[in-house]
């Protein structure tokens, strides 16, 4: 079956190639002194199997079926289409370049090429834009980009493989989709499988996140319009901000760790997993010096609409609590330590609901700290230092007087 499909593509480039390129139309046409030139001026109008193109001045060479264009110009194919001020086409590997003001569609409309040089392979289906290019990727059914379903990739240089609808960028790469920024060195955009590569600092900002590591790798919802999960490799970082609502402080949190995945419910943080070396913190807005404290072997967070619902540290665990009042002050600190800790949070109101740790290689330790007695036993202290320093005072004087 392999066989007879590389038989019948063979067949069908070795047709093309064997088919004549016609000059349909020109309004005048000279010879050159150079032997098997044609130069074309005026609605100039070329045919080549499916492919058509135009343009309002030619330089034809017979010898090689190479055609340079110049102004208007048009080519079009039953991929697609490429508008540019110029453009060359060369018959026997059916390849065309174009320069000026370019701009690439695909037939269906579900992509647009930017940019001011692009270089076609019809052969194999490759569009290269080798200078500083924009590629747009339209969601199903859209084809404005002012939508903010529209894709956009920038980049120093892109490639896009038409028969894998995959995208390669390279070089201060800047991606951006429904809110979401991604900047990094290298990427790659898969249409097919939604998902998208990124390497060299990479950087992923969305609404009240942020991802960074050695390599991101995202994967978009089946209809392209929000992000469903995030996996960062090495050096991992995640932060989350959520914004305070209804008098209630809003929240900061970030993870550490070698290994980090997120999963995504609409616009907001659903699970969060950190590998190897994780640890974390996380505080209200209100009291950034009171910062509640993860660290493990291994992390796994979840949260309901932003707001932190379970935390499981495994692995040497150890945590930090913070227990704050309906006044917003602090009341005490929890310590704990064990091989895992368990932590119930109640989402509504940011406070722990219930915290178990268990142990086996490392023994389970915990300890609630009153902090209102200890900042009660500071200011007796303070006021009985003060009460002494005035007894002292006093006294001086008193000497002095008598002196």
């Amino acid at each position: 079956m392999k066989f007879i499909l590389s038989l019948l593509f063979f067949t069908t480039l070795l047709f093309a190639q064997t088919k004549p390129l016609i000059m349909k139309h020109a309004d005048s046409l000279s010879v050159t002194k150079r032997s098997g030139y044609l130069l074309l001026k005026g609605h100039v109008h070329f045919v080549h199997d499916s492919v058509q193109f135009k343009t309002m001045k030619a330089t034809w060479n017979r010898n090689s079926d190479i055609v340079q264009c110049e102004g208007n110009f048009l080519f079009t194919h039953p991929d697609g289409s490429i508008q540019a001020k110029s453009g060359i086409y060369q018959k026997r590997i059916e390849f065309a370049a174009a320069s000026g003001n370019v701009i690439a569609r695909d037939s269906a409309g579900s992509y647009a090429f930017f940019g001011e040089r692009l270089q076609y392979d019809r052969q194999k289906k490759i569009l290269i834009m080798p200078t500083k290019p924009l590629l747009h990727h339209y969601a199903e059914n859209q084809k404005d980009s002012t939508k903010k379903d529209t894709l956009s990739i920038r980049a120093e240089w892109i490639s896009y493989h038409q028969n894998e609808e995959y995208a390669e960028a390279f070089r201060n790469v800047v991606l951006t989709h429904n809110g979401m920024t991604v900047t990094c060195d290298t990427g790659y955009f898969n249409k097919k499988e939604n998902w998208l590569s990124m390497k060299g600092n990479p950087k992923c900002v969305l609404e009240n996140h942020e991802l960074s590591g050695d390599s991101i790798f995202l994967k978009l919802s089946p209809d392209n319009k929000s992000l469903k999960s995030a996996l960062v490799i090495r050096n991992a970082h995640g932060i989350q901000k959520e914004p305070p609502k209804k008098r209630k402080p809003g929240t900061h949190t970030e993870a550490f760790g070698d290994t980090l995945y997120a999963e995504f419910d609409g616009k907001k943080l659903s699970k969060l997993y950190v590998n190897l070396n994780a640890h974390g913190f996380f505080y209200e807005d209100d009291l950034p010096d009171y910062k509640n404290l993860m660290e493990g072997v291994r992390l796994d967070l979840s949260f309901q609409s932003g707001k932190m619902k379970k935390a499981v540290v495994t692995g040497n665990a150890k945590s930090t609590y913070f227990y704050v009042k309906k006044n917003r002050t602090v009341a005490g600190q929890n310590v704990a330590a064990g091989d895992t800790i368990h932590i119930d949070f109640s989402p509504e109101k940011n406070q722990v609901k219930q915290l178990k740790v268990r142990g086996a290689k490392n023994p389970s330790s915990g300890r609630y700290i009153n902090l209102d007695k200890e900042t009660a036993k500071a200011t007796e202290k303070d006021s009985l230092l003060t009460t002494n320093n005035l007894k002292d005072s006093v006294q001086v004087r008193k000497e002095k007087g008598a002196k």
